[in-house]
């Protein structure tokens, strides 16, 4: 039987010809007052109880809002650009 490796042990990613010069910096964007959004629907691996840490995070950190979308956006982002997209 032939064993799958995980995303971050063993497989070969492509390397991209780097972050294109027309995407701008992600701080820039998110400080913008109005910013254009799309929709980004992912699931991700329960083991990892992402949902419960986030809202420890917001109750410890006292905070009403948590700006999911942008926290997602900095982690791709940051993601794409190591990886040369």
């Amino acid at each position: 039987m032939r064993s799958e490796a995980a995303p971050s042990e063993g497989a070969s990613w492509a390397r991209g010809p780097g972050r294109p010069k027309d995407i701008p910096e992600t701080a820039v964007i998110l400080n913008q007052r109005i910013i254009t959004r799309e929709s980004l629907d992912s699931s991700v691996p329960a083991a990892l109880k992402l949902k419960k840490r986030i809202k420890r995070f917001a109750l410890d950190n006292e905070l009403d809002h948590l700006p999911m979308g942008d926290i997602v956006a900095v982690a791709l982002d940051e993601w794409l650009t190591t990886r040369g997209f």
